[in-house]
């Protein structure tokens, strides 16, 4: 989610709503008048319950402290206005972007999109696995073009019915790139094909159409040819779990190398078995996952994962979650292509329906399906606002459009001057040369196909798009809510753009400002005490004091750290794992057991295990420099910008509050 978003979210807390009607039919009380800008009590009293966990009881105090973030608030956006950002053609054009996404809800017929929503409720309860073969084909290809493909992948379909590999046919006809591979580049590492395997998805993971085919399929059953927007495909479901939902593991992981030999293949091997060992034997999962693990990003956390769904891993990954049910279990190692695995399951997370159905309705909004319950709804607005046309008229652009309109050429002065109607509604015309003007605007180089039904397909999508644009602009008439959240998001647009100027942009750029606020909080910037050292974890006392000696002949004889892991774990990669870099003391579990001078330590239990540590220096506490903690002293100017940026506002605005309103409230609760 990107600062703006979040801005927007955490504004929206202090909307700007039209005036209301208090319930003794008199017009609002003003609460507020900066300079001539008037606020009432009901704009104030609503930022106030939503906010408030128990509206029916108001504290005067929060009502104060609510009262002065809402002045704050106004303040900014009283001057943005005064600044004129809302003529900014960029403010004009996100406004716009926001009101189209806020409408859809409102240009989808509700009926459609509860049968939708049912749909998908019903499918999130099971993951799929499929693969798949990928022939592409361009979305408004000749019918001769059509067939060729489709003939095609029949005969791929007659192929694997009679027993030839799927995976194989993927590798060998497939055009998903995937299936192949695809070596590395300047953006992203090289990625393994998958023989056309699409691994776990769920409910809305895939376009419609492909979702719709794989769903109802049986387990290892193929289908027919399915036509997406990326061409026709075949699926094969190969299997069906319980949705798995998001889950949250832990893993230890052993990497293996794209083409690792049979010796590295052993010893990996080898390895998890060692690990799985001694997890059997009750060591403790976190601890071997910080020493052992080679994904050193979960390693740190103990070998936890952020949650993800089916679709974020790797199949067999996903698999051996399915066999894991309550938390704290574990699996066996478990091979994918990245390497052997052993995974602890921490939670799977299914959202109650309620919770479901409205994440589902939200994505639906933005999926192609959507479609679907829009044509209902742009059928009922053509009776609402009666709807006319005449389709004789449309018949010149079969003539007049040529194949130039495939390339980007078309020309649109054959028909720009014929003014005959097309339709009309809502006492609106739409003539033949808006069309021709709309066709002209539309063209771009895409593969021909027949001019008839080309012209047919943009002149339903003009009037679908002319009547919805209608109604969009009825909405804030139409319903009330909606003409409330635009309000609240014009006010949040331009209080981000002048945030941005006055506050966080500002911190970012002005390097001697934050320089001289650095040296005047100097004393809020320390380090603790720290040790630069390395901390070795053995599993015995015997083998912690044998270690020792080692370190301290290696210190003696400047052997490198490598060099001494490689002597230690001679006999097995999980005899002794070591830390290095600097510890701050209260992060240093050992750190009070050790002298403040370089050396190597006794041996200290701890956890279990036994530790010898090597300290390389004592680091007195001490100022950090900027360069280390750059983004948290920009965090802290941001703050004191915006204090000033406010108390700046207060002295130059005159800020008026209506007591009497106040008191109002409190006692009409």
């Amino acid at each position: 989610m990107n600062k703006k978003v979040i801005f927007l979210i955490v504004v929206l807390v202090f909307p700007v709503l039209l005036p209301l009607i208090s319930q003794g039919g008199e017009k609002d009380p003003v609460l507020l008048r900066i300079n001539g800008r008037e606020i009432t009590i009901s704009e104030f009293e609503y930022v106030y319950t939503k906010n408030n966990l128990n509206p029916q009881v108001m504290d005067p105090k929060s009502i104060e402290e609510y009262l002065e973030l809402f002045v704050n608030f106004n303040l900014k956006v009283y001057e943005a206005l005064q600044l004129g950002l809302d003529t900014h053609a960029t403010f004009i054009s996100e406004l716009d972007g926001y009101r189209r996404q806020l409408a859809q809800p409102y240009l989808t017929d509700q009926d459609v999109s509860q049968q939708l929503l049912d749909e998908a409720y019903k499918r999130m309860q099971y993951d799929l696995r499929a693969s798949h073969i990928l022939i592409n084909i361009e979305k408004h290809a000749a019918p001769s073009d059509t067939l060729e493909v489709w003939n095609k992948l029949m005969g791929l379909r007659e192929r694997i019915l009679a027993g030839e590999d799927f995976g194989k046919l993927a590798l060998d006809y497939s055009d998903d790139p995937s299936a192949k591979g695809m070596p590395a580049t300047a953006n992203r590492p090289a990625m393994r094909g998958n023989s056309g395997d699409l691994g776990y998805f769920s409910v809305l993971h895939m376009v419609y159409p492909f979702e719709n085919a794989a769903y109802q399929l049986e387990i290892n059953e193929v289908s027919m040819p399915v036509r997406t927007s990326f061409g026709y495909h075949l699926i094969k479901l190969t299997d069906r779990i319980p949705a798995m939902g998001r889950a949250r593991v832990a893993h230890i992981m052993v990497n293996l190398p794209q083409n690792a030999n049979e010796e590295q293949l052993a010893q990996a091997r080898l390895k998890i078995d060692e690990i799985y060992e001694k997890i059997q034997q009750g060591e403790e999962f976190e601890s071997l996952a910080q020493r052992f693990s080679d994904d050193q990003t979960s390693a740190r956390r103990g070998g936890e994962f952020p949650a993800f769904t089916s679709n974020r891993m790797v199949p067999e990954f996903i698999k051996a979650i399915s066999y894991l049910s309550e938390p704290g279990e574990i699996s066996s190692p478990v091979l994918t292509q990245y390497g052997w695995h052993i995974i602890k399951l921490l939670e799977k997370q299914r959202p109650q329906e309620d919770e479901a159905r409205a994440e589902l309705k939200n994505m639906i909004s933005r999926d192609s399906r959507a479609f679907l319950s829009q044509q209902v709804v742009v059928d009922r607005l053509k009776k609402e606002y009666n709807f006319q046309e005449n389709l004789d008229n449309l018949e010149v652009f079969f003539e007049k459009v040529d194949e130039s309109i495939f390339e980007g050429r078309w020309d649109k002065s054959s028909v720009k001057d014929n003014t005959e109607a097309l339709f009309a509604f809502a006492g609106k015309t739409f003539s033949q040369a808006d069309f021709a003007d709309y066709l002209h605007k539309s063209q771009a180089m895409r593969s021909p196909e027949a001019i008839r039904t080309y012209v047919n397909t943009m002149y339903s999508n003009f009037k679908n798009q002319q009547i919805l644009d209608w109604e969009e602009t009825q909405l804030p008439e139409k319903y009330p809510e909606f003409r409330k959240i635009m309000n609240e998001y014009h006010d949040g647009i331009l209080l981000f753009e002048l945030t941005d100027q006055k506050v966080w942009g500002k911190a970012m750029q002005d390097t001697a400002g934050l320089n001289r606020f650095f040296r005047d909080n100097i004393n809020n910037y320390m380090w603790e005490d720290r040790f630069d050292a390395v901390i070795y974890t053995f599993n015995s006392e015997s083998a912690a004091k044998a270690g020792r000696r080692e370190i301290r002949r290696a210190n003696r004889r400047n052997v490198s750290h490598e060099q001494l892991m490689e002597n230690f774990n001679q006999e097995s990669q999980l005899e002794v794992s070591a830390q290095k870099g600097i510890f701050e003391i209260n992060n240093m579990p050992v750190s009070a057991q050790l002298s403040q001078k370089a050396g190597v330590s006794r041996v200290i239990p701890e956890n279990g295990n036994y530790v010898v540590v090597l300290v390389n220096d004592f680091l007195p506490a001490q100022p950090k420099k900027l360069s280390e903690i750059r983004g948290l002293v920009i965090a802290d100017y941001q703050n004191y910008l915006e204090k000033q940026w406010v108390e700046e506002l207060r002295q130059r605005y005159t800020v008026t509050i209506n007591r009497d309103a106040l008191q109002y409230m409190n006692t009409n609760r």
